[in-house]
């Protein structure tokens, strides 16, 4: 521990677990062990591999570098996005139906996008219905996620659709905050200010500079609120926590992924919030080695990011403008073949009335609907009613991939051919894309009757960058190499072994193992 935690640092940890233990009471065993799980939202692997060996984050170079903690990759499944992800961890479910951040959901019939509250809260419902068990039942606590997962507080996503449950919930997340306070008040509000006022003048510079406001005033306040704000209480209710005794702990940073969004994953902005919470994260490894009984630290990612080059600022118009609107196109007859797969063409008509389409733009991918009922068309179907859009979505320079349901399985068109999950060795992707997450992708769709009849990818256009559907600067929930490889970072000496994750419910199902009672 020497190697990793100073002396002062061990000593700080110390006078203020005392502090906190006089404003606080302790909680009743529960469980053998504790954990302490930190989220770092988006950090592609690569990013906190260069940080390691450039020493760009300190502490968590020390970390690693010391042989305590083992760092590796891990893939969590399809698609590469927080939703499915926190699905997996919190509630152990393999086949969640969460393809993006925001889609047309068909069970409820209207458009949802998880940073809604009410959204969120619909959702969450959905997933309490699993009898996995769950990580965080029993007392545990979760602080910014999308889902409450069990937990026995209220500070995520979900919570916020209700006013009432908010208020108690804040009232009791109060305790011992003070206590725990590393700053005095009047120096943290002038911090505060001060970030505020710069994080204003970034904010019209970069709009001015792209002729663009459209989420300046969005990401302006998340900065403040969430990134700042939001961060700070949850950093510092978990060394409250930590010492009160609390089981299991969840704390999702999503400052960095954030900042990679609107201003993209390598920016000056975005490298900065991850210098800003290895200070964070040194602080939460000298409690959780201080307290009385010790908390096993674990880190990990649930998705990477690439730079985005938006679709609308290459080609002058929307991707749905482009799809539903554009020239007529002709479907080359190698895709028609290889959709029909030896079948008989389906009727004119197949897909019902026609209704209006919808195209959820998710990042550098997007979700194309083209009726609203409860199950998505089939190749067939689109071969016979939607011809048009399937030959612009397949023809397009900027879109690397299409993905759509044929028969009983998936298929992606690939530059005027038809491949299935187990062909895409062969298939002529770009060197950005990762095969392997591109056949899990396939294999995974079928058990998302909710994602479009279509999905788009957007093209990798050069190396550690992609066409981008949102008007965003940095995305995942692509099939890049980038955005499919996370990471996990444990301690060498604890109980459980994370190597070789295939999906998050192998993350859940260890976890579990190893902490529930």
């Amino acid at each position: 521990m020497s190697t990793v935690l100073t002396s002062d640092m061990h000593a700080w940890a110390r006078g203020l677990a005392q502090r906190i233990g006089r404003r606080v009471p302790p909680l009743a065993a529960t469980r053998r062990r504790r954990l302490l799980l930190v989220h770092l939202d988006g950090v592609p692997k690569q990013l906190l591999d260069e940080a390691v060996h450039t020493r760009r984050m300190p502490f968590f170079s020390r970390l690693v570098r010391s042989g305590a903690y083992r760092l590796e990759e891990a893939f969590w499944g399809s698609p590469a996005s927080t939703p499915c992800f926190q699905a997996g961890l919190l509630y152990g479910i393999e086949h969640p139906n969460l393809p993006a951040y925001s889609w047309f959901d068909r069970e409820m019939g209207r458009q949802v996008r998880m940073n809604t509250p009410q959204d969120a809260s619909d959702i969450e419902q959905r997933l309490g219905r699993t009898r996995c068990p769950r990580l965080f039942a029993e007392g545990g606590h979760t602080y910014f996620s999308l889902f409450r997962g069990g937990a026995g507080n209220r500070v995520c996503m979900s919570t916020l659709s209700s006013l009432g449950v908010l208020g108690r919930a804040l009232s009791s997340e109060m305790e011992g905050l003070l206590a725990a306070s590393t700053v005095s008040p009047g120096r943290y509000l002038r911090l505060l200010g001060r970030d505020s006022w710069h994080a204003l003048c970034e904010a019209w510079c970069w709009g001015r500079a792209l002729r663009d406001f459209r989420h300046e005033g969005g990401f302006l306040l998340s900065r403040v609120l969430l990134q700042r704000l939001g961060w700070s209480f949850a950093h510092t209710k978990a060394l409250v926590d930590m010492v009160r005794g609390v089981p299991i702990l969840y704390l999702v940073f999503g400052n960095y992924d954030e900042v990679a969004h609107r201003r993209g994953p390598r920016s000056e902005l975005a490298l900065a919030e991850l210098e800003r919470v290895d200070g964070y994260l040194a602080e939460l490894y000298a409690m959780a080695r201080t307290v009385e009984r010790p908390y096993d630290l674990i880190f990990l990612t649930d998705h990477g990011h690439v730079e985005s080059l938006p679709f609308e600022q290459r080609q002058g118009w929307r991707l749905e403008d482009m799809l539903l609107r554009g020239p007529s196109a002709t479907l080359p007859e190698s895709v028609r073949r290889g959709l029909l797969d030896g079948r008989v063409p389906g009727p004119a008509g197949a897909s019902g009335p026609p209704e209006v389409p919808m195209v959820i733009e998710s990042g550098n991918f997007a979700h194309v609907y083209l009726t609203r009922r409860r199950q998505p068309l089939e190749a067939r179907e689109l071969l016979a009613d939607h011809r048009d859009v399937l030959a612009r979505a397949s023809l397009h320079p900027d879109i690397g991939m299409v993905a759509l349901r044929r028969g009983d399985s998936a298929v992606a068109l690939v530059k005027g051919e038809v491949y299935g999950a187990g062909e895409m060795e062969r298939a002529p992707l770009a060197e950005e894309f990762s095969r392997r997450a591109v056949a899990n992708y396939l294999h995974e769709l079928p058990f998302m009757p909710t994602a479009g009849d279509l999905v788009l990818f957007g093209e990798a256009v050069r190396p550690g960058a992609t066409v981008g559907f949102a008007w965003e600067f940095g995305s995942h929930g692509g099939l890049t190499r980038t955005e499919t490889c996370s990471t996990v970072c444990w301690p060498g000496e604890g109980p459980v072994d994370l190597s070789g994750l295939t999906h998050c419910v192998n993350l859940h199902q260890r976890l579990s193992e190893a902490y529930l009672a």
